[in-house]
């Protein structure tokens, strides 16, 4: 057994572990039952790479996946030996194999070779195109499903994992540390929903996979619409940290993904499991796969910081200008790697050819700015030294060196010596010293990446892939001018704009391929490829191809969605409480517009109005309404339910409901004082009291006479009057409420009444 790098120690070799484990890819499925072991099988089929994270002992084990989308055939490839390079998620590929009888396919690994057209070729697997690393930007629409064992449970509750990921008070989340150290390129935004019970324990096998299935069945039973969400992150009973061998696993590359937190309280882990759904793999030192304290790609119980400058180029999140490929001997600036691009003195990055490994050296310059505060200040001040294989693949980065003031990298083999002359708060000085004969150009492969891989449309419809091409040749040749051709079927038409890239070594371009199905075409999955070609080198040669899936027009009614906005409100009895409604229509795209009638259902005795009573949704679409629900006066303290429903003439599936609660609460509040109390004496005998009205929270019921200290009459009204015999009397009033609060007394008067 072999252990493996998530990324490649060297160009020649990738270490891999033959996992016996659990695997992630659920067994053949579709019209063919589980192949024996021992079978002779074969499979064509998209790539996904999977690494599982064991950061207590500095190890990692990557799963690949192989899935057909159109037979829904699901196997993971297992190697005899170190699988070929440049597999990754994306990489097309025809397999055949023996079946390991459990949904494995078992391969030659010394059959499988790379070719110089980036294609693997063999007598047991070919790749039809490979997919290579993808500028990340935009904000990653993102759910968090937090999944619970039958015996285990996670006990983070949603608002604290919701602050972890999106909102913390204090600006250290997820979302901030992305959308800061991508200069704004990035972020993440979403919601967590959960926790949801699945039926598995602490018993079961590790199969995150089928764990991830049963959270989103659950979540999707609970009326979560996760179809926009492309990034997918599970959050998981800790316990399954033993069970899997894996304080977090992600899937690297692609779109969409899936990522699972296990040691869930560690914001650390989400980034870096994020991280490796962007295409980012470990940053690594030469002794430990998680080393690199700088870069959340590594591991080391440091706070929330900025990625490394090789991360940083992968991602595209440092532009071209900021990052400078030195070929000659001199001195050079380098500013802070965590300014803003647009603000920095001088270049953020300077990289150095490794003519040995074709890996380049980069250089960089960290300070105690925004994330980074965070960092062991031992690497401010400082020149770091890393090596990187190159960001057309999710390969490990290198924490080499951490230079200060007079000290120096050497690198004997290729005659490079680095070394920091001087350093100041925003940038630092380097000496750089490259030996050796007149620089030579060396062609190379250029990446090619068609995105998305996949897309669907009723026929006729244009849809848009953007073609992704970066030129491998090392700095010392001249650009070049790349050929882009598609091949597309019969009677469909297509367009590729520009149909030619002139591009310096290590530049990148795009092109848009708009491809438009025929208006007769049947329902089925389309192949379309681009040819890239150059007509001065034959390095310059790659294809790779997308699919067109054809789909039928058909519309399918769905219940529409209720919500409550607040979900739950409280009052006194008789108190009136208005509500947000919002109704969406979850039809499918093709459905007209529907008109929906609303409803209400509401305690026996309650007064309640909804504004509009009926509105008009199209597929999609969401609509809100007002729901004003008044309580009894009479009504007791406890929780009561309050109904919006839907109906439609047309369909009865567009019956649905939503659900809100309205909280009596006691009344213990006592009204005001009576105030402004008179008296008068008519008739020698007659007293008439008056006063004003008291106030209540709720409502004034009566008022309670009392004349020298005892109570001698109740009243709703706001006067009385009383024949009395000869006497000095003293009056005041108490008001009540319907719950039995009284009032202070009023103010007191007096008056004597003359016997006769």
């Amino acid at each position: 057994m072999q252990s493996r790098f998530i990324g490649r120690p060297s160009r020649r070799q990738i270490p891999f572990l033959l996992c016996s484990a659990a695997l992630l890819a659920l067994p053949f499925t579709g019209n063919a039952a589980v192949p024996a072991r021992g079978q002779s099988v074969q499979m064509s089929g998209t790539v996904t790479e999977v690494v599982l994270d064991d950061f207590a002992n500095h190890t990692s084990r990557v799963e690949y996946q192989l899935d057909d989308a159109q037979s829904h055939r699901h196997a993971t490839l297992r190697f005899d030996g170190t699988p070929p390079e440049g597999l990754h998620t994306g990489t097309r590929l025809t397999v055949s194999g023996v079946a390991g009888g459990d949904g494995s396919i078992l391969l030659d690994s010394a059959s499988v070779q790379t070719t110089q057209e980036n294609s693997l070729t063999t007598q047991t697997a070919t790749t039809q195109s490979t997919a290579a690393a993808t500028v990340v930007s935009g904000v990653q629409n993102t759910i968090v499903i937090i999944a619970n064992f039958t015996d285990a449970t996670v006990t983070s509750t949603p608002g604290q994992i919701q602050d972890l990921m999106f909102s913390d008070p204090n600006g250290h989340s997820i979302d901030a540390l992305f959308r800061e150290t991508s200069f704004g390129n990035v972020g993440f935004s979403g919601q967590v929903v959960g926790p949801f019970v699945i039926n598995y324990s602490t018993a079961s096998v590790c199969d995150y996979a089928r764990w991830a299935n049963a959270a989103d069945a659950a979540a999707t039973a609970a009326g979560v619409d996760l179809s926009s969400y492309p990034r997918k992150l599970y959050v998981m009973p800790s316990t399954e940290m033993s069970v899997c061998g894996a304080s977090g696993v992600g899937q690297v590359g692609g779109s969409p993904t899936r990522a699972w937190m296990f040691n869930y309280t560690v914001s650390e882990i989400y980034a870096h499991e994020l991280g490796h759904n962007l295409n980012m793999a470990h940053a690594s030192t030469l002794a430990n796969e998680y080393g690199d304290g700088t870069d959340d790609m590594g591991v080391e119980g440091s706070p929330l910081r900025h990625f490394n400058a090789p991360h940083m180029e992968q991602m595209g999140w440092m532009p071209p200008g900021n990052i400078v490929t030195v070929t000659q001997s001199g001195s050079y600036t380098v500013a802070a790697l965590e300014l803003s691009p647009t603000q920095a003195p001088a270049p953020q990055i300077l990289k150095i050819l490794k003519p040995d490994t074709g890996d380049y050296y980069y250089l960089s310059y960290r300070e105690p700015l925004g994330f980074d505060s965070g960092l062991d200040p031992g690497y401010f001040n400082r020149v770091f030294v890393h090596k990187y294989a190159g960001n057309y693949g999710a390969y490990n980065t290198y924490y080499l060196a951490l230079l200060k003031d007079t000290t120096a990298f050497t690198d004997t083999t290729n005659g490079i010596t680095v070394t920091q002359v001087s350093h100041a708060t925003d940038r630092a000085t380097v000496q750089i010293q490259i030996s050796g004969g007149t620089p030579t150009c060396q062609r190379a492969t250029p990446a090619f990446t068609l995105s998305p891989p996949s897309q669907s449309g009723t026929a006729g419809t244009m849809l848009s892939y953007t073609v992704s091409l970066t030129n491998k040749d090392n700095a010392n040749c001249s650009a070049s001018s790349f050929s882009l051709a598609d091949v597309i079927p019969s009677g469909w038409t297509g367009t590729l704009s520009p149909s030619v890239l002139t591009l310096a070594p290590g530049a990148v371009g795009s092109a848009t391929l708009a491809l438009t199905s025929s208006a007769t075409a049947t329902a089925a999955t389309f192949p379309a490829t681009v040819n890239v070609s150059d007509a001065v080198s034959s390095l310059h040669t790659v294809s790779g191809s997308v699919a067109y899936v054809v789909q039928t027009a058909t519309c399918t009614r769905s219940a529409p969605a209720i919500a409550f906005s607040p979900a739950s409100q409280s009052g006194p009895a008789g108190t009136s409480l208005s509500y947000g409604v919002t109704v969406t229509n979850k039809d499918s795209g093709s459905c007209a517009a529907s008109t929906l009638s609303l409803g209400k259902v509401i305690p026996s005795g309650w007064a309640a109005t909804i504004s509009p009573t009926t509105m008009s949704l199209s597929p999609g679409a969401t609509s809100a309404a007002t729901f004003v629900v008044t309580s009894a006066a009479s009504a007791a303290a406890s929780t009561y339910s309050v109904q919006v429903s839907t109906a439609d003439t047309a369909t009865t599936t567009h019956s649905a409901s939503g659900n809100g609660s309205d909280v009596v609460q006691a009344d213990t509040q006592a009204p005001s004082a009576p105030a402004g109390l008179a008296a008068s004496v008519s008739r020698r005998t007659n007293v008439s009291l008056a006063w004003q009205a008291a106030t209540d929270n709720v409502g004034v019921v009566g008022y309670e006479v009392w004349r020298n200290g005892a109570r001698v009459a109740t009243t709703a009204a706001r006067s009385y009057a009383e024949a009395l015999a000869g006497g000095t009397y003293s009056y005041y009033v108490v008001a009540y409420d319907a719950a039995g609060n009284r009032s202070a007394p009023s103010n007191s008067v007096s008056l004597t009444i003359k016997s006769r």
